[in-house]
């Protein structure tokens, strides 16, 4: 555990759990996880039990491949490393036991991680789609699967920042190669995502969230006709039928006023807010979740 100035912060202490069933997860957002291929046990250490904190993401770095071959992969020889979980656009392969750890996190005696290790950590292996890319079909699968991780080991969504980790978080390993920055946009929409899931708040896909915000960045930009209204709060004068949809758009920071006094709203925007609402409360009613 981390310990500063002698005392152990609360969320570590709930953010870790004692493994001893090495397949306790069966489903994820209806993708039954596969356990019939098994890697080689020249691959991993193994442990009746172990005390694990982290999840750390990689990608196989492959041009094109699947958790299939993967796992495949991985069962016919000693291959010097392993993971415990392979995703990809349709299926996700469990190669290693939970209770054992992979040979994913190590290679290197200096790390950039104070404490994440193969021992006390869990590594999910993204599948690549094509020119060593993830797809946002196989993110979006390993965001659902480390949320049911997450949810195992104690890991909350306001925990994910400090024990939902990269390779590159670890020891500087450019993996996710597409994320493999300090500042990287996408490992930072992906953790959104997770902690979403965990707080049952999930919506749109991140390409469309990102598509709409850049619609209102859009209709922001420009100027308003000055004979239109212009709506800078929620009252009276605002058509009843824009207020909840505006105030949801609100408190997920989808729109932003001027000011906190001003929100500089047209009727096209109070439009842009009742789709967006109306297209999540759709898909979240498809997925029975409450928002």
């Amino acid at each position: 555990m981390f310990i500063r100035s002698g005392k152990i912060s609360l969320l570590e202490v709930v953010s870790m759990r004692t493994i001893n069933d090495g397949f306790p997860i069966k489903q994820f957002k209806g993708i039954d996880i596969d356990t019939s291929i098994q890697s080689s046990s020249a691959n991993y250490y193994t442990y009746s039990s172990r005390v694990v904190k982290f999840i750390v993401i990689h990608y196989t770095g492959n041009a094109k491949d699947t958790a299939k071959a993967n796992a495949t992969y991985f069962h016919n020889g000693s291959r010097g490393a392993s993971a415990h979980l392979f995703t990809d656009d349709d299926s996700c392969y469990q190669s290693v036991a939970l209770n054992n750890a992979a040979w994913a996190v190590g290679g290197t005696k200096v790390y950039k991680h104070a404490e994440c290790r193969n021992i006390n950590s869990i590594s999910i292996e993204m599948c690549c789609s094509g020119n060593s890319i993830v797809s946002e079909k196989t993110i979006n699968n390993t965001a659902y699967l480390c949320a049911e991780l997450c949810k195992y080991i104690g890991i909350t969504a306001d925990t994910v920042d400090i024990f939902v980790l990269r390779h590159y978080d670890v020891w500087d390993k450019q993996c996710p190669a597409q994320w493999a920055t300090e500042n990287s946009a996408g490992w930072t929409t992906f953790k959104e995502k997770v902690k979403a899931i965990l707080r049952n708040e999930e919506g749109l896909t991140v390409s469309q969230y990102e598509e709409l915000i850049e619609k209102i960045k859009e209709l922001d930009n420009k100027k308003a006709d000055k004979s239109e209204m212009i709506y800078d709060c929620i009252d009276h004068n605002m058509p009843e039928w824009a207020h909840k949809p505006v105030q949801w758009c609100l408190d997920n920071g989808i729109v932003s006023g001027t000011d906190d006094a001003h929100l500089d709203l047209n009727n096209t925007k109070l439009w842009v807010c009742v789709i967006v609402y109306r297209a999540v409360k759709f898909v979240a009613g498809l997925m029975k979740i409450k928002i």
